[in-house]
């Protein structure tokens, strides 16, 4: 069995911190920046790893059943007492 955790990582170029590497790819890459294609190279290969991911085992849809929640409202006829 492979546990892959969730990974949070946010990576940015500081010469060029407005790069998108998901949305220009490649071809906005400003001067060859090494970081920039770095950048571009682990979205790839992310990309790469979530289709191979799904291919093997595709996502199953949980159903998520809310908890029920108990009746506060008083009835207008009742006694309380």
């Amino acid at each position: 069995m492979l546990k892959i955790g969730t990974v949070r990582w946010r990576g940015k170029c500081s010469r060029h911190p407005m790069f998108d590497p998901f949305e220009g790819g490649r071809g906005a890459v400003r001067g060859g920046c090494p970081r920039c294609l770095s950048l571009v190279e682990i979205c790839e290969t992310h990309q790469k790893m979530l289709a191979l991911m799904r291919t093997f085992a595709p996502p199953t849809d949980r159903k998520r059943t809310k908890p029920a929640l108990p009746d506060l409202q008083i009835g207008l006829f009742e006694e309380v007492g």
